[in-house]
Formats: C-alpha cells, sequence, structure tokens
C-alpha cells in the first residue's frame, strides 16, 4: 500500500501538490489488480468507476459491476458507471473494446472535474507487454512499454502499481478480505498474452526471479532512448516542406540521418496527416520498406500505399500525402 501511494503521488504532481488537487477516478473492473488498487487508496481522493460492455453475457458483467459498487460503498468511496458496446465494430475487438473503455473513462472524469483517471496494469502487465513486442519485432519506441503516465484529453492516466505484482494484489486483496471477481476471458489460451500469461511467465519467473523488475527497468531506459529519438525526429520534421496535407523533404537530406530518425519522422508525418488514425498500420515492416527505398541509391521512383496515405520515394524527393478521395 505505501508503494501504491508514493508512486500515485509521484504521478499526480510530486510533493508540489496537494492530495486534495490529486483528484482520482480509479477505473475498477472487479478483478485483483483494480481492487488492490482501490483499497490501496481508498482514503485519498478517488472516486471508483466501472465500464460495463458487451463482450461477455449481460449477468456476467453485470455481476461485476455490482460487485465493484459494493466495494466502493464499503469504503465509502463514490461509484459511477459507463457502458459501452463494441461488439458490432470493424476491427480487433479488444483494442475496440480497450478504446471505449479509455473514451468512457474520459468522459466521466470530465464530467466530474477529475483531472486523473488510475488504471491497475502492474508489473506482470509490463513484463507481458514487453515479451508481446519482442516477438513482434518492436523498436525501440515499442519496447517503452506500458507508460506510467500518458495523455488523455484534458486528463492524465497515470498507473501506480506498475512497480507491483500481480501476487501482491491478490495477497492485499486477501488481507482487506475482498473475494474479487475472474474474467474467465482471461483463461483462454488462444489468446497470446493470456497463453504468456499463464504458461511463458511462470517458467520465466521462477528461472529468473527478478525478471518483473528487470522488465520495468528496461521500459523506463527505453522511455529516456525514446525521448532522444522523438527529438531528432521532430527535428526533421520541422525541415519538411508542408502542403496542405502532404510534407516532402529533400532525400539527399534524409540520407544523411540514421534510418531510425528518418522512420520516425515519417511516422510521425502520418500521424499528422491522418489525424492519429490508423497508427497500428504503420509498423516496422510498413515503414521499414521505405526507408530502405530511401536508402538504396536507386534513381526510379517507387511508390508505398499506407492506409489512407501514399509514400513517394524519387530521385531527388520524399513525398508523404493523403489520398484523394
Amino acid at each position: 500500500m505505501r508503494c501504491v501511494r508514493t508512486q500515485w503521488r509521484a504521478l499526480t504532481g510530486g510533493s508540489a501538490v496537494r492530495d486534495a488537487e490529486r483528484g482520482t477516478l480509479v477505473a475498477c473492473s472487479g478483478g485483483a489488480d483494480s481492487a488492490a488498487l482501490v483499497l490501496a487508496l481508498a482514503d485519498r481522493p478517488i472516486e471508483v468507476a466501472h465500464v460495463v460492455h458487451d463482450l461477455r453475457p449481460e449477468p456476467e458483467a453485470l455481476a461485476d459491476r455490482d460487485a465493484v459498487r459494493v466495494l466502493a460503498e464499503s469504503l465509502g468511496v463514490p461509484f459511477c458507471e459507463a457502458r459501452v458496446c463494441v461488439r458490432e465494430l470493424a476491427g480487433n475487438l479488444e483494442a475496440n473494446a480497450a478504446d471505449a473503455r479509455y473514451q468512457a473513462l474520459q468522459q466521466l472524469a470530465q464530467d466530474r472535474g477529475i483531472p486523473f483517471i488510475a488504471t491497475a496494469h502492474h508489473a506482470n502487465d509490463q513484463l507481458e507487454t514487453l515479451l508481446l513486442r519482442l516477438a513482434r519485432g518492436a523498436g525501440v519506441s515499442g519496447m517503452r512499454g506500458i507508460a506510467p503516465v500518458r495523455r488523455l484529453g484534458s486528463v492524465r492516466v497515470v498507473r501506480p502499481l506498475l512497480e507491483v505484482g500481480r501476487a501482491s494484489c491478490r495477497a492485499f486483496c486477501r488481507e482487506c478480505g475482498f473475494d474479487w471477481r475472474e474474467d474467465a476471458t482471461n483463461a483462454d489460451l488462444s489468446r497470446a498474452r493470456s497463453a504468456i500469461r499463464h504458461t511463458v511467465l511462470p517458467a520465466l519467473l521462477e528461472a529468473e526471479p527478478r525478471a518483473l523488475k528487470g522488465a520495468g527497468k528496461t521500459a523506463r531506459q527505453m522511455r529516456l532512448a525514446t525521448g532522444a529519438l522523438e527529438a531528432q525526429c521532430a527535428r526533421v520534421l520541422a525541415d519538411a516542406t508542408r502542403v496542405g496535407g502532404s510534407y516532402a523533404w529533400n532525400r539527399r537530406v534524409l540520407e544523411d540521418e540514421p534510418v531510425a530518425v528518418v522512420g520516425g519522422a515519417l511516422r510521425e508525418a502520418a500521424t499528422e496527416i491522418m489525424g492519429g488514425r490508423f497508427a497500428d498500420a504503420r509498423g516496422s515492416d510498413t515503414v521499414g520498406a521505405v526507408t530502405r527505398a530511401i536508402f538504396d541509391g536507386g534513381l526510379h521512383a517507387k511508390r508505398f500505399a499506407w492506409r489512407g496515405l501514399t509514400v513517394t520515394v524519387d530521385r531527388q524527393t520524399v513525398r508523404i500525402e493523403r489520398n484523394t478521395p
């Protein structure tokens, strides 16, 4: 509990901010991790929020909601809820559900004038994330893992449990006498994260008990490295010629930059042009094909189709522009 409170204070302004100014909406699913977060911060200025979604049978979803409400009431903490529907949306179901939950939490926080949202991502989640991204060939940015703080509209999402393991969360709930809810979908080994959680992590932690702390250390180092890389990418992006919805560079200028910086600048340009949409479609393979064309010395023009965009590399220019309808 002391560790969680220390991290919560550090992530919500540090010693320069009074606790009364750290109003926090704690997202709670009813599971052990988020319940432990609520229990640890129960006497701080928090409200508890639960988002009901349509990915599970209605009785199960409402039972989770009711368990969170009872927990909040037993602690004398305000409770609020929201409902999202994602089952019929196109695309990745889990990603859609996560986006919808964050949007709902953001709206709840804004409606209540609460500046922070706390989620229960913990050290095991961080290790799982790094293993998944390593398996997919993530670059420096991807290996940052789960960020302790990130902005979400006018509020900030904080993760005070990132230094705490799953086992500690469960032990704390048991100490407090809370019987947490279990989501059956978390045991579905057909999902990569669940398979890693139930098969890979136990073996890894038995072989190397320091793996949880090591993952946190790696993520922190990668965030520092990413900060330096992003500064260089911003410089290259600022050198682009901008006309309407396009960015263009002198190819020879880009050839003098590190490959990682050029790739990052292209990603950032695409993100700005598309207003943040389809960022997941611009992975290392997609961007790598363009950077190889830039640096291969070829004289013939090459075009690459990115989702909603076209990237052209010719003898003199590199251009990224939005596709016309």
